[in-house]
């Protein structure tokens, strides 16, 4: 059986701070504001792995709020489960 696992999302740049330092990726948030039902704005952060190191030094130089669309794949980390966007590119909007 084929799958096919490709994700497309834009949003604003949102770097994460985290006390554990990490070398295998780079991770960082896309921030979407989108009118709900409601009538409110919901903000959701999706969470984002960049593990190319092009990809990484890319996303380092941007500034938080960059408005950015970024190519990639949905996993799953081994150990904890949590799904995130594995970025394969990011382009400037």
């Amino acid at each position: 059986m084929k799958v096919d696992n490709e994700v497309v999302v834009s949003g604003l740049l949102h770097h994460i701070r985290s006390e554990k330092k990490n070398d295998k990726y780079f991770l960082f948030s896309v921030k979407q504001e989108t009118p709900w039902h409601d009538g409110s704005v919901r903000k959701d952060f999706l969470v984002c792995r960049a593990f190319i190191p092009a990809v990484q030094e890319q996303l380092k130089a941007l500034p938080e709020g960059a408005p950015l669309r970024v190519r990639g794949s949905l996993q799953s980390s081994l150990g904890s489960g949590e799904m995130y966007l594995y970025a394969q590119d990011v382009e400037l909007l």
